[in-house]
């Protein structure tokens, strides 16, 4: 598989790639360790591959909560606005896990369940296999002792008032503040 093209990959993936420039300095470093590792296989070079495959978030996870955002970063008028709707149902960042979709994208399903949120809420449209029990936005979805709950990209959230009712009417089910009439 190795000696396959971009044009042999073409032939049976369906949907287009783009590579990020800030994303390509990234996979190749990786690719060199990766490779390394698996030319020398000495155990410090394994530690270092497990290592990487844990999740980076900013926050304490102490009521486990995980919420996932769209993109690389969060812009600071929209981190303050995600800040006011968790301060509205008694969160802080103390009590959440705050990760981008790329961050999440690096681990796998497996890992998440070894995380055991009980409550995970994700803005925008992110790629990750967690995309796959999205039925549609502002909804409650239980699903092995976690609740989930699919919203749009905080961008559009921040502009929409329509969008923000919305949230806040499954944010207040989410986290028993009121009950669904």
């Amino acid at each position: 598989m190795e000696d396959q093209n971009l044009h042999h990959l073409g032939m049976f993936l369906e949907q287009d790639i783009y590579l990020l420039p800030e994303d390509k300095k990234f996979i190749i470093e990786n690719s060199h360790s990766i490779h390394a590792s698996a030319e020398a296989s000495s155990p410090e070079l394994n530690t270092q591959e497990e290592e990487s495959l844990t999740l980076e978030y900013e926050g304490g996870f102490e009521k486990g909560i995980l919420v996932v955002y769209e993109g690389k970063s969060l812009a600071p008028q929209l981190q303050e606005l995600l800040m006011k709707i968790l301060n509205a149902v008694n969160c802080s960042l103390k009590d959440i896990a705050l990760c981008s979709d790329m961050s999440l994208h690096l681990v796998d399903a497996d890992y998440l369940q070894q995380l055991s949120p009980n409550k995970i809420i994700i803005f925008g449209d992110i790629h990750h296999d967690l995309m796959s029990l999205k039925k549609k936005n502002y909804t409650i979805l239980h699903e092995n002792d976690t609740e989930y709950l699919f919203a749009d990209d905080l961008k559009l959230i921040a502009d929409d008032v329509s969008l923000k009712k919305a949230l806040w009417s499954e944010l207040q089910v989410l986290f028993n503040i009121t009950t669904r009439k």
